[in-house]
């Protein structure tokens, strides 16, 4: 997508610019700019937001970075929000700028909103108590924290990015992150996003082999285990509970959500 197939796809819209800036949050000056070609290199965050309002006429939940020069997620509107107005693939997750949040899956590109403190809380100490586990037991799996890509099927049809990734095949890591599925994936909600983790990317995982599957619901405290290869592991627990992992033999994590987190694993007993 290039500026030239923009200016046509806008010719046949019937929008004006100023429309555009309207629905897509983006300055009217900056969208003038844009296509008059006073603007040589527009971000492409930037043109991904004015595509997706051209082919869709609809308001995006996204406001203006004058800092950045590019449009963001609102964060009160933390959705994973869905750009369609093509099939998107690899080039357009490398050509997004550096910061910027986002997955591919089947053609549809996701852009995420930057995660909350809580969020980060949940998921650092979550990373901690999987790698110190694997530490004391010798273990071969590794951990992996968001941003961290995953191609779940091994190629560049969907890349995804979840919160805490453990991988137990070594062969599977490659310099850009794990080609295939991790065998075991934790997402944290945000307040808004839970379609997402509980719709979406849950039929992605189970269809590409994830082995266990965690939903962490900070807002309802409560933890959804999926054990896709034994349905007898499956379960929701409350944070107050010790969580039984299914993937790492003898782990075992309770999740607390004031700032005193207390999480314990089986090898600290």
């Amino acid at each position: 997508m290039d500026i030239l197939q923009l200016k046509e796809r806008k010719k046949a819209s019937g929008l004006t610019n100023r429309e555009i800036a309207g629905l897509s949050g983006i300055p009217f000056s900056t969208v003038n700019k844009i296509f008059s070609g006073a603007t040589k290199n527009p971000r492409y965050s930037t043109l991904l937001a004015i595509e997706q309002v051209i082919a869709k006429k609809e308001k995006i939940p996204f406001t203006y970075d004058e800092a950045r020069k590019m449009p963001v997620m609102v964060r009160e509107e933390a959705s994973a929000y869905r750009y369609a107005a093509r099939t998107y693939n690899q080039e357009d997750i490398e050509k997004l700028e550096e910061g910027v949040r986002a997955e591919l899956i089947a053609g549809y590109l996701y852009i995420l909103a930057a995660p909350g403190r809580m969020h980060q809380y949940i998921l650092t100490e979550l990373l901690f108590q999987i790698k110190l586990h694997i530490l004391r037991q010798n273990g071969t799996c590794q951990v992996y924290p968001a941003p961290f890509d995953v191609r779940l099927f091994g190629d560049d049809r969907t890349i995804v990015q979840p919160d805490l990734s453990v991988v137990c095949k070594k062969e599977q890591l490659t310099d850009k992150g794990c080609s295939g599925a991790p065998d075991w994936v934790i997402e944290i909600t945000s307040e808004h996003n839970a379609k997402h983790d509980f719709v979406v990317k849950m039929m992605q995982y189970q269809k590409a082999g994830v082995r266990e599957y965690w939903i962490v619901d900070q807002f309802e405290e409560k933890v959804y285990v999926y054990c896709f290869e034994n349905g007898e592991h499956s379960g929701v627990y409350s944070f107050t509970e010790e969580i039984p992992g299914y993937v790492m033999d003898g782990i075992r994590i309770r999740i607390r959500t004031d700032d005193n987190t207390d999480m314990v694993t089986e090898a600290e007993k």
